[in-house]
């Protein structure tokens, strides 16, 4: 949670993560963003913390 994923064009903050009962495809739970089912291996971006 908390890393981003490019979904229609806009970069959304991933909040939760479910499974969906099998071992490839996650429920993605966003905010302001109906839930989204991730079917197949996608490319998530994490922010960086320059500290």
């Amino acid at each position: 949670m908390g890393d981003f994923i490019l979904l229609d064009g806009q970069y959304q903050r991933i909040q939760d993560m479910r499974s969906t009962g099998t071992a490839s495809a996650r429920v993605l739970h966003f905010a302001g963003r109906a839930p989204w089912t991730m079917r197949e291996a996608r490319t998530t971006y994490r922010p960086i913390d320059y500290r």
